[in-house]
């Protein structure tokens, strides 16, 4: 069919109907009500608490719809007539109880829809005021009708069941040639339709013949179909909903339950977040399993500084820290420039020059920097000269005697050094969770905690006089979908640090991220996330923050507020920081510069910080570093340019104003509601599935 100008998006109310745009999901309560208000009103709750974006009912005035001897001499008429009728006459609502529905959907925040059978319905829910209008599959070709409609300039929903190619081109053509904003639905009109009579790409071949909005309006049994619509492009999507399956009535047979419809609005709202345009880069849980199962290039015999590398001396081992075995080729034949012993992985300086060649790295006039290190490869940095040492210690590590000989055959140079301890996040097979609702759980990270503070007083004496620090996790994280399905008790914390014998250190409570990586996929956060709980823990114990700026941006996207004001809120808190990018609310540890976060605004704002830091991009510390000196690089780069070190008194206004130029990159599609608590904006988001 010829075209016209194309008009493939159009507002709903609040809502943008496109395909890019979140999948406008329609509640069909139609006549599921049965006549009672109050039952009404409970589908209308289940929508709301489903995330929903619209209920919709039905109009009819059926004196204008059927014949009279329909209406009065149905048994001269088939089947499905002596069914429907008087259900249509019982069930239909009156013009002051659907004004009472709308005027409670207004109040629930959420679009009351409502299909017109005839004018004077369509007259009389235009007189209501509602936001556009369904036009049901019957009434597809029913031009009159779809003639006053479109006379009221709003928006048009109209379902393609029972309708040939040419019915429907007939009216699209009609409602072109009037500049109607309107989308089509595909449909198969039978109650219940068979998954195999399904004809779900027939929703592409409507993408590809018209130019507008395409959805999907199922009478299938269960959300497979209409998850599936998603993913050929429908951005709408229309489902029958009841309270009883087995109540009277055409539709409750067909229709989800609300546990379903939550389930549906669940599973599009994912199949929106996988289909999302992203940056085409590997998750930090993805890294963390590469390093785990991939193979690197490791020496198959002793090797000494200055022999010619052949194939014969090259063995493939895991973890893949090392030297990509694709690396093989421009490894043979080159003279390697320090001695291996049996194992030991290649490193990709062994065939580049890197700043891990040079042993000299850019100077950063902000803070104290240093490394994340551990037992067995604090060595290694040492020719850096750091100013501070940040131990990672893993569960294993806190059954192990502390490496005393190897501090004290460094100690010249460690006493010059600052030190930092991070905590585990694991306890065996468990998280580290000091807020857990198993009280077996909250003992046993309470005493690695108090292990790893012992380990540290031991440390202590071999670095310098400054307060050695610990950073930990608080814990809270959940794989459920609800973030209140769990018990969350703040005291609990509290009491566990209050508990604890310090011996001389300090602790530092670690901000959270929204979605963080744990044994190798994502968990969801729910404390230390708001700026208010870390303030309020610090006020309570008298300890102190380690300000993570991947996390923090992380949360900040989430919520949709600004990322100035909240590390400006925690700043006099902050004794150490943990820096590295982040994408959105789920792209954790980034290298520095391929995230989002704008470190030239940061640094303008912690430009009076004299704690200290490192940078923590994941896999930082493998490959004799290379992460992490590629970050310190970045970091000076970005500290260069940032103007912090002339700008120490820059006002929050010029602050905010540099962040707001970068946010405007990072919009999730969620904004904080006026004056709700960045933990509050959060916490909702998750409900709602919107994170």
């Amino acid at each position: 069919m010829s075209r016209s100008t194309p008009r493939t998006s159009f507002q709903i109310g609040p809502h943008l109907i496109a395909e890019s745009a979140p999948a406008f999901i329609i509640a069909e309560i139609g006549i599921n009500h049965n006549a009672c208000v109050t039952r009404a009103k409970a589908l209308i709750d289940a929508a709301v608490e489903a995330g929903a974006s619209a209920v919709k009912f039905q109009k009819r005035d059926l004196s204008s719809i059927y014949q009279k001897k329909v209406l009065n001499q149905l048994d001269q008429f088939e089947q499905g007539f002596q069914y429907l009728i008087p259900l249509l006459k019982e069930f239909e609502l009156s013009q002051g109880q659907l004004r009472e529905l709308k005027n409670y959907s207004d109040s629930k925040g959420i679009l009351f829809l409502c299909t017109p059978f005839d004018i004077e319905s369509a007259d009389f829910l235009e007189e209501l005021g509602v936001e556009a209008y369904k036009v049901s599959s019957a009434d597809l070709t029913n031009i009159p009708l779809i003639a006053a409609l479109v006379k009221t300039k709003k928006p048009l929903i109209l379902s393609t069941g029972m309708s040939e190619d040419a019915e429907i081109d007939h009216t699209v053509a009609f409602l072109e040639k009037r500049s109607a904003d309107f989308a089509l639905l595909h449909c198969v009109s039978s109650y219940p339709v068979d998954p195999r009579d399904a004809r779900m790409r027939r929703i592409e071949k409507l993408k590809n013949r018209y130019d507008c909005p395409i959805g999907y309006s199922g009478h299938d049994l269960g959300i497979a179909l209409s998850i599936s619509a998603r993913t050929l492009g429908a951005c709408i999507i229309e489902k029958h909903v009841t309270l009883d399956r087995s109540m009277r009535g055409p539709d409750h047979k067909l229709s989800l339950l609300p546990n379903e419809l939550t389930e549906l609005v669940s599973g599009i709202r994912d199949i929106e977040a996988a289909l999302a345009d992203r940056k085409d880069q590997m998750l930090p849980a993805e890294m963390l399993n590469q390093l785990v199962f991939r193979k690197s290039l490791a020496a198959a015999v002793p090797i000494r500084k200055g022999e010619i590398i052949t194939e014969e001396m090259l063995a493939m081992k895991s973890p893949g820290s090392g030297l990509g075995v694709q690396a093989m080729s421009k490894l043979i034949g080159r003279e390697i420039e320090r001695d291996l012993k049996v194992d030991d992985l290649f490193l990709p300086s062994d065939i580049e020059p890197t700043s891990l060649n040079r042993g000299k790295l850019p100077v950063i006039p902000w803070g104290h920097w240093g490394f994340v290190v551990r037992y067995h490869d604090f060595e290694q940095v040492l020719r850096y000269e750091p100013e501070v040492l940040e131990f990672h210690l893993t569960y294993g590590d806190t059954k192990l005697n502390v490496p005393l000989d190897l501090l004290e055959l460094h100690a010249d140079v460690l006493e010059k050094m600052t030190l930092r301890v991070h905590c585990c996040e694991y306890v065996d097979e468990q998280l580290f969770d000091l807020l857990s609702p198993s009280e077996e759980i909250r003992k046993r990270s309470q005493e690695t905690l108090q292990r790893v503070i012992d380990i540290t007083s031991e440390m202590a004496p071999f670095f310098s006089a400054e307060t050695p620090m610990i950073v930990f996790n608080c814990g809270a994280m959940t794989l459920k979908e609800d973030l209140a399905a769990e018990p969350l008790n703040s005291e609990w914390l509290i009491s566990s640090i209050e508990s604890l014998d310090l011996k001389g250190t300090h602790l530092l409570a670690q901000n959270m991220p929204p979605n963080p990586f744990y044994f190798g996929g994502q968990w969801k956060g729910r404390y230390f996330i708001e700026a208010a709980e870390l303030v309020e823990f610090c006020k309570r114990t008298r300890q102190s923050i380690c300000l993570d700026l991947s996390h923090a941006y992380m949360a900040c996207a989430g919520a949709g507020i600004s990322f100035i004001d909240y590390i400006e809120e925690l700043k006099p808190y902050v004794k150490h920081v943990h820096l590295s990018d982040a994408r959105s609310c789920e792209g954790e540890g980034i290298q520095i510069g391929q995230g989002e976060i704008d470190f030239q605004a940061f640094f303008r704002s912690y430009s009076d910080f004299t704690g200290t830091w490192i940078p923590e991009v994941w896999l930082g510390h493998v490959n004799g570093n290379k992460g992490a000196i590629e970050a310190i690089e970045g970091l000076s780069a970005f500290y260069r340019t940032s103007g912090a070190g002339s700008a120490r008194d820059a006002s929050n206004e010029e602050l905010r104003a540099a962040d707001e130029s970068y946010s405007s990159k990072q919009k999730t599609g969620y904004h904080a509601p006026s004056g709700a608590s960045s933990l509050e904006s959060i916490r909702t988001a998750f409900s709602k599935n919107q994170l």
